[in-house]
């Protein structure tokens, strides 16, 4: 993660969060995680991590029995997301992951539930507005719901529209600017 971050803080002057996120699929479900506390409380994402030390891969499968309470095999990289974020870029690299049987309760006391979603209720999270206002993930979650392939690398751009659907820019509808985002409005 170091090499990244400082090359992009060299070369670009601006700071960089890493994030590794899972995107585990089974029998056409998607496994989410319910956010337990905070302001984004009972809002839905997928299983994700910031990079603090180690690899993108120590990191995507130091998350599972944390985030999800399982345990991840298999990691293969699908696409690295850049997301611009107010007067900061995230890099988000986001893998498949296969899930191993049973679930626990997760050990982060940040997450309520990890659930299996079937992508009509992924439309419908979306659709709901229940998912973290966040455009990266809402992207990556709007591309599975429509069966669209990842690119290898996904380059998002502030003036988006959002993947809520809703035909509205993505700042200005769930995003940073957004009434439901808090602190905001």
């Amino acid at each position: 993660m170091g090499r990244i971050s400082e090359w992009f803080r060299r070369e670009r002057r601006q700071p960089v969060r890493v994030i590794a996120t899972a995107l585990a699929e089974r029998d056409d479900h998607l496994l989410l995680v319910q956010l337990a506390r905070g302001p984004f409380a009972g809002f839905w994402l997928l299983p994700s991590a910031t990079v603090e030390q180690g690899t993108v891969v120590d990191t995507v499968q130091a998350l599972a029995p944390q985030r999800v309470g399982g345990t991840f095999h298999d990691p293969q990289l699908l696409s690295v997301v850049e997301e611009p974020r107010l007067q900061m870029l995230i890099l988000r690299f986001v893998f498949a992951v296969a899930v191993e049987e049973p679930l626990q309760t997760p050990e982060d006391i940040e997450i309520a539930r990890a659930v299996w979603f079937a992508r009509t209720a992924v439309r419908d999270v979306l659709a709901e507005r229940d998912v973290v206002p966040n455009l990266g993930v809402m992207s990556l979650l709007r591309s599975w719901v429509e069966g669209i392939a990842l690119r290898p690398l996904e380059l998002l751009t502030e003036d988006a529209l959002c993947p809520c659907g809703s035909g509205y820019r993505f700042p200005g509808c769930c995003g940073w600017e957004s009434a439901r985002s808090p602190g905001r409005g």
